[in-house]
């Protein structure tokens, strides 16, 4: 799909996820055909070059009514690895997978799940925790059956038992159980049992809509084949080779005509540029 640069946000100051000042937005690029923003164009101050940085990956915020971007996951040093981008060049297919595969080395560690497939943004409106009343719950990944005495933070729903739907209202599945990190309280993944064959598998939170007056989970651009390529979940904890193996097999499905279907791209689905 081809792009065409807008200056959107141009000259807004950018931080890396550590604080750090690194530069400023050059401009951004836009679907030619929706005027769709899919990339901020950074331009670094100390190693002068531009990089693209893909929308769902910064945080936009307004300090004193100016507006700023920071960083998701990316502190400089990240930067530096990622291909540089010519403004005057086009971003054909080969370069922006290139680019989103280098983005996504950026999430590893204690970064994983600032990825935003782990955002909640579209669960509940906001950060709220599933809340645990015991303090022996383990330190990792647990089935929210496993747990005892669990209450959801306010504002939060408890989706087990909705069904998924994903593009044009297809039935996916029925969540069945939702995946939380003992050590945040967050929900991390919901276990779908898939339409049809009924079997368990997990999908991160941050490709899910909850849609409260419907009871229903969405899946914006997600299909019956997209689960069926997913790894089977057996139940209990979530090992972290597990979870690559999620995203692993989302990212085969979606790159590169269906990239945008990636959470990486979720701010530009909801908020159209400025034409």
């Amino acid at each position: 799909m081809p792009f065409r640069a807008v200056r959107d946000l141009a000259g807004s100051p950018v931080a890396d996820a550590g604080g750090r000042s690194i530069g400023a937005i050059y401009g951004a690029l836009a679907e030619a055909d929706t005027g769709l923003i899919r990339y901020f164009d950074l331009s670094l101050e100390e190693h002068p070059r531009h990089v693209l940085v893909p929308i769902g990956h910064a945080r936009v915020h307004e300090p004193e009514g100016q507006p700023a971007v920071r960083l998701r996951a990316a502190v400089l040093g990240d930067l530096l690895e990622i291909p540089i981008y010519d403004p005057d060049t086009p971003l054909d297919a080969d370069a922006e997978h290139d680019l989103l595969v280098a983005h996504g080395r950026c999430f590893y560690g204690e970064r994983y799940y600032a990825h935003p497939a782990y955002d909640h943004t579209g669960m509940y409106a906001g950060v709220h925790e599933v809340v645990t009343r015991t303090a022996d719950v383990g330190d990792g990944l647990a089935s929210l059956r496993q747990l005892a005495g669990v209450r959801f933070a306010a504002g939060a729903s408890d989706p087990r038992g909705w069904p998924l739907v994903g593009e044009v209202d297809t039935l996916l599945g029925t969540v069945d159980d939702l995946i939380v990190d003992t050590r945040s309280g967050q929900v991390r993944y919901l276990v779908v049992h898939r339409a049809g064959d009924g079997q368990a598998v997990l999908l991160p939170v941050g490709f899910i809509l909850l849609e409260h007056p419907a009871h229903r989970a969405h899946a914006p651009g997600i299909l019956a084949e997209d689960l069926s390529a997913l790894p089977p979940y057996a139940g209990g904890g979530v090992d972290r080779p597990s979870e690559e193996a999620v995203r692993s097999a989302l990212v085969r499905r979606l790159l590169p005509a269906r990239r945008h279907v990636l959470p990486d791209f979720r701010d530009a689905r909801r908020r159209p540029s400025a034409r």
